[in-house]
């Protein structure tokens, strides 16, 4: 539904007021006439005001709830909470996107003056501290697409050889080298590595793993 020139004009005076008997209220605490302000905005969508005026009651009583709180726990950031659980839960049921990312961005707001307020801050920056330290100085993690061409070209060079042998035998390529042998002998982080090329193998022992080693070693360079 259009609203006329005179519903906006007046919401906004009505916020006006609002705001000024929150920011200075004239007997008793702010949050309680933010929860009366958000109360009477809520029942002026009811009765026809712009249906952002719910939007802006809702935010009222979320800031109100999130005063109250401040005041018993003396962290001033759950004012901004409160505010953003409220315009962000009007925004989400009524799928107003902008609403919902301005509840989002005082919900980020009021974190991060947490933070700051909290007293476990300190310790919060000293383990981000420690864990952007150990990001930056560990050692690099090997490529994975680097290992897997290895593997790849293992598998291609192992797979020829057991080909030649077994026509040089006149017999099967898995009397050579088993299939399953094949494939644990090239996802080895380490294939030159006699004893564990020998735990792929399931007969030969080490005679048998030295001469797949000179095999690897011979197309590996």
């Amino acid at each position: 539904m259009k609203t006329s020139r005179h519903g906006w004009l007046g919401l906004a005076l009505v916020a006006l007021g609002v705001l000024y008997l929150v920011g200075r209220p004239p007997g008793g605490p702010g949050w309680l006439w933010g929860l009366l302000g958000g109360g009477l905005f809520l029942l002026l969508a009811r009765r026809g005001a712009p249906a952002e005026a719910a939007g802006l009651g809702s935010l009222l009583v979320g800031w109100a709830l999130g005063a109250l709180a401040a005041d018993a726990t003396g962290l001033e950031s759950l004012k901004l909470v409160g505010a953003g659980l409220g315009l962000g839960l009007w925004g989400g049921l009524e799928r107003r996107e902008l609403a919902t990312w301005g509840g989002g961005a005082l919900l980020a707001a009021g974190a991060l003056v947490f933070f700051w307020e909290s007293p476990g801050g300190l310790f919060v920056a000293l383990a981000l501290l420690a864990f952007g330290a150990y990001l930056l100085l560990r050692p690099p993690a090997p490529a994975p697409a680097a290992a897997a061409r290895t593997g790849a070209a293992v598998f291609r060079a192992l797979a020829r050889w057991r080909s030649l042998r077994a026509a040089e035998l006149g017999t099967v390529n898995t009397e050579v080298l088993s299939d399953a042998e094949l494939g644990c002998l090239a996802a080895l982080d380490d294939p030159r590595n006699p004893k564990l090329v020998a735990g792929c193998l399931e007969k030969g022992g080490a005679e048998r793993a030295a001469e797949i080693v000179q095999v690897i070693e011979k197309v590996r360079g």
